[in-house]
């Protein structure tokens, strides 16, 4: 048997029977499961996938497992004396390193496995909705960009036992240059310079893993951890062979092997350099379209759609988001020639080096760091601080390969009314823009071809001609017997009214909506789940075209108000018949209503039938909420606008689908982050005891 595999296997053998190991995996599996909790919860209703919020939680505990599993296979050695004994055996330095070595990345690989199983677990029990396709096989590039760094952060640390002689000295030294020291200096640069902060993962370290577990390999990158975790293993190599040279005699071979190492570290760093400089990135197709998935909303605009559409990335291809960006869009040009719809070409255009290029996109109206969608002359800028995620890649689409549409949504004002952002507003010290104002969701209904405009109701004679739909967003002052008339009379034309209500009485329109079929009424709620104890968790959905595309989804209402039919809608007859819907439900109280007169005598007569959506809550869209993107509160609103505008693909819209929503409560968070970091680590700690007394008994 070869000297690697005996050192191997007494590495491996001698770890297994330390209680300190028991207490190191323990203690990994609790930080690991305590990060990801806290990771699955800031991700929640954002697009960054389920295995790359686990790969990026194990990525900053590793360097301390492994330097922990490392401390003392040689420094134990040193300290007992056994260093003498082992190296006058007639074997090589390096095979005893990297037997070690070996050793000890196995049980990294380990810790990282069990980690894997644990998450594959608790989200299964817990937020099942996460679960899908999901797979142990789905773990893989997760685990292999771990694999990657446990190698380079295990072989630093075996180097760093060679130099002391106790384990304490070794783990504190091992950890400082491997996890404090890098992540310190980042903080520092963050500090001198924020600007450099990253929108996810602002560690470089964690960046290259987040890549990694997307399929983003980068050449560059991956030679760079090769050649460092073989540089580590020379040094190593070499600070074992310098125990053997003792006295004068070998103070020149001493220095020899100094300088061996300098020039191993200089030839190190110059690989690394061309590596970076020659950087080839290759985009693995993991899953379907690289692993992006598309909402029917989404496929079904670029089925819709005709010609080519260009889209052209403005952003500098060092930008951090530059790879990602190009995944995405090489992804919806798959998706549209999959569906037979518009042929999406894409570009990629440097603003420091394609200058002829981006002179044309500045004069176009383009900016830098934005995706500019074109059709012939039709230009269509999305900045990339908006974003890109589909949604809004779809409505860019929509604006520039569809007819122009000309509807307009109004919103009422003089009541107290959350405010919003009108078409042509620019004031950054709007209220609108605040956490209580409706800047974002307005600014959606802008990106989907609607024109948002007040209206006032009290000096307009006449609603416009121009309106999908009127919107009452949390008026808190009554409306005036004027407005109440302008209002029925515009319903009683074929009209369309979205009411947000924050109670029963909000805007004295109770009896208005209760003469249109419903009711609105204070809501009693028990045992409801709930985000921040508050609220009001909201998933049972109505078999309407508004809120049947969400099923499966939840919003999240605060403190809703409750709707019932009213006399209204057991009176009358064909044509003026009022036909009530639930939309949604929490426990068994219905806090989103719908209200339809005349739908069925409108093909006969040619009727404009009238519609009226009522959402017991005038906060659910507020910008405040849809920053937490934990709901379906922002595609609940906009099919409630698609339904009541008359569009025709309301059917088709919903939650985007690469959007990570877990579905579980308060309650549900807390246990789910027990349980894996608390619970399951005592039980493998308990485990791990168990199995070291064992061994020890059977010794």
């Amino acid at each position: 048997m070869s000297p690697v595999r005996v050192t191997l296997r007494r590495t491996i053998g001698r770890l297994c029977n330390l209680y300190s190991t028991a207490l190191v995996f323990a203690g990994f599996l609790a930080a690991v499961g305590a990060l990801f909790a806290f990771n699955l919860t800031a991700a929640e209703g954002g697009d960054v996938p389920l295995v790359t919020i686990w790969t990026v939680s194990v990525s900053p505990i590793l360097p301390v497992l492994a330097s922990l599993l490392a401390m003392d296979v040689w420094s134990e050695e040193r300290n007992s004396g056994r260093i003498e004994l082992l190296l006058s055996a007639p074997v090589r330095e390096r095979e005893f390193t990297f037997g070690k070595f070996f050793g000890v990345w196995i049980l990294t690989l380990a810790g990282i496995v069990i980690s894997q199983f644990a998450t594959l677990v608790f989200v299964a029990v817990y937020a099942p909705n996460l679960i899908g396709d999901l797979s142990v096989f789905s773990f893989l590039p997760g685990v292999l960009a771990l694999a990657m760094q446990g190698a380079l952060w295990t072989a630093v640390a075996v180097a760093v036992s060679a130099i002391f002689r106790h384990s304490a000295a070794t783990a504190c030294f091992s950890v400082a240059i491997l996890s404090a020291l890098p992540r310190g200096i980042w903080w520092a640069l963050l500090a001198w310079a924020p600007q450099g902060r990253l929108s996810f993962g602002e560690m470089p370290l964690d960046a290259h893993a987040f890549d990694l577990s997307l399929g983003l390999i980068s050449t560059g990158t991956v030679l760079s951890y090769i050649v460092l975790t073989s540089a580590a293993l020379m040094v190593a190599s070499k600070l074992v062979a310098r125990l053997r040279l003792v006295g004068r005699g070998a103070a020149a071979i001493r220095a020899s092997t100094v300088l061996t190492v300098l020039l191993a570290m200089v030839l190190a760093g110059s690989v690394m350099a061309l590596a970076i400089r020659l950087n080839v990135t290759l985009d693995l197709p993991i899953g379907p379209n690289g692993g992006t998935r598309f909402s029917a909303r989404t496929r079904n605009v670029l089925s819709d759609a005709r010609g080519e559409v260009v889209v052209t990335a403005f952003v500098s291809r060092k930008d951090p988001r530059f790879r990602p960006i190009g995944h995405f869009l090489r992804a919806l040009s798959s998706e549209a020639t999959a569906v037979g719809g518009a042929r999406i070409t894409v570009r990629y255009v440097d603003p420091r080096w394609d200058l002829g290029a981006a002179e044309r996109l500045v004069r176009s109206g383009a900016t830098e760091n934005s995706l500019v969608f074109e059709r012939g002359r039709r230009v269509e800028v999305l900045p990339l601080k908006d974003g890109y995620d589909e949604r809004l890649c779809a409505s860019a689409i929509l604006k520039v390969a569809m007819p122009p549409q000309r509807r307009a949504v109004y919103w009422t004002k003089g009541h107290g009314e959350t405010p919003f952002l009108a078409d042509g507003t620019s004031n950054t010290n709007n209220a609108a823009y605040g956490s209580w104002g409706l800047s974002d969701i307005a600014r959606d209904l802008s990106r989907d071809g609607y024109r948002n405009q007040p209206i006032d109701l009290a000096g307009d004679a006449q609603v416009p001609s121009d309106c999908a739909l009127i919107v009452v967003a949390g008026a808190k002052d009554d409306f005036s017997r004027i407005e109440i008339g302008r209002l029925d009379t515009y319903l009683k034309q074929g009209g369309r009214l979205l009411v947000m209500l924050n109670s029963p009485e909000s805007g004295g329109l109770a009896t208005m909506l209760s003469s249109w079929g419903m009711r609105p009424t204070a809501a009693t709620l028990t045992s409801v789940r709930t985000l921040s104890g508050t609220d009001a968790i909201v998933s049972e959905f109505g078999e309407h075209a508004v809120s049947a595309p969400l099923a499966g989804s939840q919003i999240v209402l605060e403190k809703p108000v409750a709707f019932m039919p009213s006399a209204a809608v057991e009176s009358g007859g064909g044509a003026d018949r009022i036909e009530f819907s639930e939309l949604a439900k929490v426990g068994g109280v219905c806090v989103a209503a719908v209200t339809e007169r005349g739908a069925g005598a409108g093909k006969d007569l040619a009727i404009r039938p009238t519609r009226i959506v009522a959402i017991g809550d005038a906060s659910f869209v507020m910008n405040g909420q849809l920053a937490a993107r934990a709901n379906a509160n922002r595609d609940f609103f906009l099919n409630c606008v698609a339904y009541l505008s008359g569009t025709a693909a309301v059917t088709e819209a919903g939650m985007e689908a690469n959007r990570l929503v877990s579905g579980m409560d308060r309650a549900a968070r807390a246990r789910f982050a027990i349980a894996s970091a608390a619970v399951f680590p005592a039980v493998m700690l308990l485990v791990f005891v168990g199995v070291v007394r064992f061994r020890r008994r059977l010794r």
